[in-house]
């Protein structure tokens, strides 16, 4: 009687550890760490990427973990938990053209590539709950006319979005700097997962230093605005995962 009380008492110790390591592997991941309990914006600094996306303060509140997405990119999480998107590591939160309200929230950031010595000037505008954003004709009609541009806009049909993107090269005529030029891309991301949302953006890529060399040219500033905005994904609730083709 004595041992078959031992045996299930052993069984029950066992369970019952078992149980508790259980929870804690779901609490701290296979290799013990906790696996998306903290958030950058909670852990010091100096425990972060050596990257201005995560050195900086204010940017780093953006930011959905340390862990690279692929190599130079993070993910970024809008304030209104409206969208996610990849995010530079050399990119900083630039508030003095940021903003938010109840169905509307502006990201600004500035990205530069020191060895290229390419800046990024960049802005998403996120809005919900506003009818505008639903109508690519009238959305595309105010893009053009704030960015003083006539002509047409590319649609690509995303499965989940629908983007819509121009370019335009300006030349600043009375600049004596030596890449007196900038490429921008500019454009509409309409969801067709949910109604009423949308993004409109504009990313201008230029070459600030005259003393050193600068490759800028179309076909690389496309290809990095159209990772931008291919990445975007419109959250729709909280267990919705992050996928994005490009």
């Amino acid at each position: 009687m004595k041992k078959i009380f031992f045996i299930c008492f052993t069984l029950l110790l066992a369970l019952t550890g078992g149980c508790s390591m259980n929870d804690k592997q779901n609490q701290n991941g296979q290799d013990g760490e906790k696996t998306e309990a903290i958030k950058p914006k909670d852990l010091d600094s100096k425990d972060l990427p050596q990257v201005p996306a995560f050195q900086d303060e204010k940017t780093r509140e953006y930011m959905v973990s340390a862990k690279e997405e692929e190599p130079g990119y993070y993910l970024l999480e809008s304030k209104l938990k409206g969208f996610r998107m990849l995010f530079p590591e050399d990119g900083e939160y630039s508030s003095y053209l940021s903003s938010s309200d109840e169905n509307e929230e502006i990201i600004a950031f500035d990205s530069y590539n020191k060895t290229k010595n390419i800046m990024l000037n960049a802005q998403v505008e996120y809005y919900r709950q506003e009818t505008f954003i639903n109508d690519p004709e009238t959305m595309l009609d105010q893009v053009g006319n704030e960015n003083s541009y006539n002509g047409n806009f590319e649609k690509l049909e995303e499965k989940n979005k629908d983007i819509y993107i121009a370019y335009k090269k300006n030349t600043l005529k009375d600049s004596k700097n030596k890449y007196n030029f900038s490429n921008r891309y500019f454009g509409y991301v309409k969801s067709n997962e949910k109604e009423n949302v949308g993004i409109v953006f504009s990313f201008m890529f230029r070459c600030p230093n005259d003393n050193q060399p600068c490759s800028l040219n179309e076909h690389d500033s496309k290809k990095q605005a159209m990772k931008f905005v291919k990445s975007v994904t419109f959250l729709i609730n909280k267990k919705e995962r992050y996928p994005y083709e490009y």
